[in-house]
């Protein structure tokens, strides 16, 4: 008897040591329901290893855990409604994509651009217009994406009209004029009181869930997209040194791409029905999201990698698809 012991412990412990026999042979647990499982000891990971996780999963995760046979199912739906937009990557909420604070740290630093574009008429008309278009439009995306945030964040209660305002001012500065010129001095003003503590008198009441098509043109989006990716994260990138110096703004930049990648992958926006662009835009959602984890954990080597992937898959697009 004792004999016949001995070889069911040399045949089953490494069998429950071995977690894929678990996981491929769940009806063992279900013949056994009275035995009582046996573990191996956990792994000694190398302290690289252990350093490319939080320590805490839980203290960056935001929301109710996911129902997974939920989630299967709208996929499944919209995949056979021929829906395959990027828009997916986000169904549990922006803030997978972009924290609170990088959204009012972008939109105070753009409070204090417009400080000085928007001086003078003959400065605006003279090509002033074209950059207060594009941080019209990148405010009236920030506005859209803080009244649909899941978490707590700074002017939720005012973001739809915000979002409103400042969509209309991007798509009037198309043209350089002294109509689009006092709309822009009252929108930079409406900015410093709010920066400064006013809210905006409300107009009328703005649903919370956008309108993605009518909150900004494309272009203006990519314009900043460009500005953040060519300029800044491949310098802020070029050595470990710049890194280090630059990972509070290698995060900033690499969630505002991530944000913007999806926004322009969502219905109404040209190319939106093109499953090869919205490819792109999936992975490049992807890519600028793996920098910023980057960032957050100091590792360079992934934010690198990532960064590599990222200006691939522009290059990619960018030969197919223009602003």
């Amino acid at each position: 008897m004792q004999r016949h012991l001995r070889i069911a412990a040399i045949v089953w412990v490494p069998l429950l040591a071995c977690p894929a026999v678990l996981l491929f042979a769940p009806h063992v647990a279900a013949d056994q329901p009275n035995s009582v499982p046996k573990y191996a000891r956990p792994p000694k990971w190398p302290k690289d290893v252990v350093d490319t996780f939080f320590p805490d999963a839980t203290a960056k995760l935001v929301g109710s855990r996911p129902d997974y046979g939920k989630t299967t199912a709208v996929a499944v739906t919209s995949q056979a409604a021929g829906e395959t937009s990027a828009a997916a990557s986000t169904e549990g909420g922006w803030s997978k994509l972009i924290d609170a604070d990088t959204i009012e740290t972008e939109i105070k630093r753009i409070a204090q651009q417009l400080n000085k574009k928007v001086s003078a008429p003959a400065q605006f008309k003279g090509g002033g217009y074209k950059d207060c278009r594009r941080d019209f439009s990148v405010l009236a995306a920030l506005f859209a994406v803080t009244a649909e945030y899941e978490a707590e964040v700074r002017w939720k209660d005012a973001a739809p009209q915000l979002r409103n305002e400042f969509g209309r001012a991007g798509h009037n500065c198309k043209v350089g004029t002294d109509q689009t010129f006092q709309e822009a001095k009252q929108r930079k003003q409406d900015l410093a009181d709010l920066v400064g503590g006013t809210r905006p008198k409300s107009s009328s009441a703005a649903d919370v869930k956008a309108e993605w098509s009518q909150v900004a043109d494309r272009p203006p989006l990519m314009q900043r997209l460009n500005i953040a990716q060519q300029d800044r994260l491949t310098k802020w990138l070029a050595s470990k040194q710049e890194f280090s110096t630059h990972r509070d703004d290698v995060k900033h930049e690499a969630q505002l791409v991530a944000t913007f990648a999806e926004i322009i992958a969502r219905p109404g926006f040209e190319y939106a029905d093109d499953d090869t662009y919205l490819g792109y835009a999936r992975d490049l959602t992807k890519n600028e999201t793996e920098i910023a984890a980057a960032a957050e954990s100091d590792n360079y080597d992934q934010a690198r990698q990532a960064l590599g992937n990222a200006s691939k898959t522009c290059a990619a697009c960018h030969e197919g698809y223009r602003q």
